[in-house]
């Protein structure tokens, strides 16, 4: 005979109230949610921007005077309110999805620490992106840019190597910034970039010009306190603004137009040539520093009618000696 299981299925008291949810204000949350991502070692500028966006989201709210209940909040009102809102004020698109990803992440938060009892960020979705044409520089202007620079003087021989070592590697200007004496690997022919975005570290090859280049800097730079290899005439590490403010004077001064004189444009640039040169595409995302494949694609696409050019010139078919047919 067979005797019943005595234990039941479910100990649980269907009576019992559900755990209670985490009251806290969204100044709280907010606070809470950037310790955290303090504690994923994330990089200064990542956790500037996930502030930044946390701060855009609030003032949002209040803006239309909305009253902010994070218990309460749905995605629809998200979606209307927020994201509804960037669009009617003529957001960029990559803007207001960098907006949106920082808002899910922040609601996935709330969600895992029982702050919120839904886990609306599922229903949040990104809108679909318009693809810009990405500007580059022409090999002539390139050359020109590169013979602003007095390189009689230190701080123009510092500037031509920075635009040198862009040009070579397609790095961030944040990640050449950062670079240290140490990470100049001559013999290998490499750089070693320690703050990539994300923080990952990459090497980055750099062939003989460069390294002829690299080679007269550090000799003008000299024995110094600071590991920085770029570095001011105080000796200190060299700041962003500084270099950006230079480069674009260097673009007026060669009479470039029609383009963003940027050190962001060396990188566009960097990939440009580095495709019509014949390079392929996973290398590419190596060398940038790029976690997917999507924007080296990007560039395919857009560099599309160099490749053209480069088949024409270079067709297996077209360079066929058809005088002579073989069986």
């Amino acid at each position: 005979m067979r005797r019943r299981n005595n234990l039941l299925q479910s100990a649980v008291d269907p009576t019992a109230a559900e755990p209670s949810l985490k009251a806290i204000t969204f100044e709280q949350a907010a606070k809470s949610y950037l310790l955290h991502k303090r504690s994923l070692n994330l990089s200064p500028r990542s956790l500037e921007f996930y502030e930044e966006a946390l701060r855009h989201f609030e003032r949002t709210f209040r803006n239309q005077n909305i009253q902010m209940d994070l218990q309460r909040m749905s995605a629809r009102q998200i979606k209307e309110h927020y994201i509804g809102y960037m669009l009617e004020h003529g957001l960029a698109s990559h803007t207001i999805n960098n907006r949106i990803r920082a808002c899910k992440t922040f609601f996935r938060f709330l969600y895992e620490e029982r702050i919120i009892k839904q886990p609306i960020f599922d229903q949040l979705r990104l809108i679909a992106a318009e693809k810009k044409m990405i500007q580059t520089l022409t090999k002539e202007q390139v050359l020109a840019l590169l013979n602003q620079p007095d390189r009689n003087t230190f701080t123009g021989l510092r500037d031509y190597t920075i635009m040198m070592l862009l040009l070579e590697t397609g790095m961030r200007i944040s990640e050449c910034l950062a670079l240290e004496l140490g990470d100049v690997l001559l013999k290998d022919r490499e750089l070693i970039i320690r703050m990539g975005k994300g923080r990952k570290a990459r090497r980055v090859p750099i062939q003989k010009t460069c390294i002829q280049i690299l080679q007269q800097y550090i000799a003008a730079r000299g024995e110094l306190d600071t590991k920085a290899l770029f570095v001011n005439v105080e000796d200190e590490r060299l700041g962003k603004r500084t270099i950006q403010e230079n480069i674009k004077e260097y673009g007026k001064m060669a009479g470039i137009e029609g383009v963003r004189v940027s050190p962001h444009a060396f990188r566009h640039t960097m990939a440009r040539f580095y495709i019509i040169n014949g390079g392929d595409i996973f290398t590419l995302q190596k060398i940038l520093g790029h976690s997917t494949l999507d924007m080296v694609r990007h560039y395919v696409e857009l560099f599309s009618t160099d490749i053209k050019d480069q088949h024409q010139k270079y067709s297996p078919v077209e360079n066929m000696n058809w005088g002579r047919r073989t069986r």
